[in-house]
């Protein structure tokens, strides 16, 4: 056999061997990317973390938390969308991705069919809460004083399009008084100008700045009263049955990533909800576990999306 013959069937063979070897790979064969859309140390990346930590335990290779700051959480998510349906990169969303920000902005730079569902994270109400300098101490009084002085009243959010925003655009409208929007560059800068007395009110997920009285929770999103927070009413307990709300976070990935990968990832991440000590360290941020199938967080985003189409339509909320 001629040597150049020799040498090409050798080459293929080993082509062949190559490409063998790289199919068996299991997944996850290298780290995986989890891309948070918030700044580092706020209420959405520290949670984050913890989804990170605790699936690299269980995929057996490291997912490393990536920050993507901006435009509520919509740079992060186009990123996302773009990137390779591989399974090496992921979002952790929250609602304001995944239904807020579709509702609010007709061109947001990615088409929300653009990802396919790994799961939930987690589902929770959200805290209406004031400066302890903040002359209001209940949702009446807050209306009655935003009544009477329209346009005084900062109301703080983490960002122009995500769930804080238009729940306080909701607010207005069923309640009907003036504030002013004041987006910050995230959850965690918001709630530091809320303790300063920069701003007034926000809704969040605090609960141990409640708990230690640098701020006052004045009412819950919730259909039931938090346990831990017992004393605090619901926004149906408050006058304001229509303003109820779910913060909630999930795993999503870019559509066309293989359905054995999101299986894999699913099962997993449901594994990592029932860890006790997952659920306790979630629940210090106010984050309440939700497993369930990739289709329970696909149903609940086409539910909630109409929701948040309704609200701008009415409320007439928009980015400046």
């Amino acid at each position: 056999m001629p040597r150049f013959t020799m040498l090409a069937l050798a080459g293929l063979f080993l082509l062949s061997s190559f490409l063998q070897h790289a199919v068996a790979q299991p997944y996850p064969s290298r780290p995986v990317r989890l891309i948070v859309p918030a700044p580092a140390g706020g209420p959405t990346d520290v949670p984050g973390r913890l989804v990170a930590d605790g699936m690299s335990g269980l995929l057996g290779q490291r997912m490393v938390v990536e920050n993507r700051v901006g435009a509520g959480g919509l740079i992060a998510a186009e990123g996302v969308a773009r990137a390779d349906p591989d399974g090496y990169t992921l979002l952790y969303a929250n609602t304001s991705v995944l239904a807020v920000a579709p509702a609010l902005q007709p061109n947001i730079g990615y088409d929300p069919a653009a990802f396919v569902p790994v799961g939930f994270v987690s589902a929770s109400p959200q805290l209406l809460i004031a400066s302890a300098k903040f002359p209001a101490t209940s949702v009446k009084e807050l209306v009655e004083y935003a009544r009477k002085h329209p346009g005084k009243v900062n109301f703080a959010s983490g960002g122009v399009g995500t769930l804080p925003h238009l729940t306080y655009e909701l607010f207005r409208m069923e309640a009907d008084f003036d504030a002013v929007h004041v987006p910050y560059a995230g959850g965690a800068p918001a709630t530091t100008a809320l303790i300063a007395g920069q701003a007034d009110v926000l809704f969040d997920l605090v609960r141990t700045r409640v708990k230690s009285g640098e701020v006052r929770a004045l009412a819950l999103t919730g259909e039931a009263r938090d346990p831990d927070l017992p004393d605090v009413p619901t926004m149906a307990e408050s006058g304001y049955p229509a303003l109820t709300s779910a913060s909630i976070t999930g795993v999503v990935a870019p559509a066309g990533t293989p359905r054995e990968v999101i299986t894999i990832l699913n099962v997993r991440l449901n594994d990592l909800n029932r860890s006790p000590d997952f659920a306790a360290r979630m629940k210090s941020f106010g984050l309440v576990p939700r497993g369930g199938p990739p289709e329970d967080l696909a149903n609940w985003v086409s539910v909630e999306r109409e929701k948040w189409i309704r609200v701008v339509k009415v409320s007439g909320a928009k980015v400046n």
